[in-house]
């Protein structure tokens, strides 16, 4: 059978690689020997299909094998059950993969998630709007379930390693927009989409009243408190074993051409981000694969 690059999904991966004894599995291996096998596993990040995200992106600079895991608009609840990261975990110990990157979290703190933080609130500025998350419990939940998963991942063994990220500043420009379905923004997933967006705005509106103030709140949120609430103690407790991608210094903010609506950069924008997520990957590699990475 002919090695694809992409897997949609472990029944392909599994007939691909053969079982343990088998030839396939040898032409398995010696494929991998200098090259990664990597999974990534997300949301619309990275599982939208038709469209160039930070998956496409990532892996297009890559000589390698992966597979897709996800999907959009899950939250971290939803993906990462025990279950489903012991399974996902046995999965690539078996099969010899390097790395997983991991594109969860973003969902947890908006739309309807974030609506139940602020039912029956009045107005407030924006710091109160992130110490009104941050005492809903929304990061300390998401670090349970990177806890989860990371618990389950130092099983795979040898020098396999997970690497997340955090996101890039939201711009005032986006806060508010519904996505333009063009090919320019989305890919050929503009073909089969529909209306995409706001997500944040409608929430906020009645709570912040502007868009300055939207934009300082998402900052506090997405950039700020989910990096340092949420990624930084993740690595702390999981040194040897995870690291992530920091997009805060990402000139996102005055770009309008970055942002397709108000939490999904265009095709152009994640092409921008993949530059330091690979930077990430290869250094998490074993060190005869990250020549692979570019």
């Amino acid at each position: 059978m002919t090695l694809k690059r992409i897997y949609d999904n472990w029944t392909q991966l599994r007939a691909a690689s053969g079982t343990p004894g088998s030839r396939q599995r040898r032409e398995w291996r010696a494929y991998l020997e200098r090259r990664p096998l990597i999974a990534y596993w997300g949301d619309s990040w990275f599982s939208t299909p038709l469209y160039r995200n930070l998956c496409w992106n990532s892996f297009a600079r890559i000589d390698g094998m992966s597979i897709r895991l996800g999907g959009p608009g899950l939250t971290a609840a939803q993906m990462l059950t025990p279950a489903a990261c012991r399974n996902n975990a046995e999965r690539f110990a078996s099969r010899g993969f390097d790395l997983l990157c991991l594109s969860v979290g973003g969902n947890d703190c908006l739309g309807d998630r974030l609506a139940r933080v602020f039912a029956g609130r009045g107005r407030m500025d924006a710091d109160a709007a992130f110490d009104a998350v941050v005492a809903h419990g929304t990061f300390e939940r998401l670090r349970a379930r990177y806890d989860t998963l990371l618990a389950a991942m130092a099983t795979v063994g040898g020098d396999f390693r997970v690497v997340g990220h955090g996101y890039a500043p939201l711009s005032r420009h986006a806060i508010g927009k519904e996505g333009a379905l063009t090919v320019g923004n989305l890919g050929l997933a503009a073909m089969v989409m529909g209306t995409v967006g706001p997500w944040l705005w409608p929430v906020m509106q009645p709570v912040l009243g502007n868009k300055a103030e939207a934009e300082r709140f998402a900052w506090r949120l997405l950039v700020d408190g989910f990096r340092d609430q949420v990624l930084v103690p993740t690595r702390a407790a999981w040194p040897a074993l995870f690291t992530h991608a920091d997009f805060s210094g990402i000139g996102s903010l005055d770009d309008h051409a970055f942002w397709y609506d108000e939490i999904h950069p265009t095709e152009a924008g994640f092409g921008l981000l993949a530059t330091g997520f690979n930077a990430m990957v290869r250094r998490a590699l074993p060190v005869a694969k990250r020549g692979a990475v570019g």
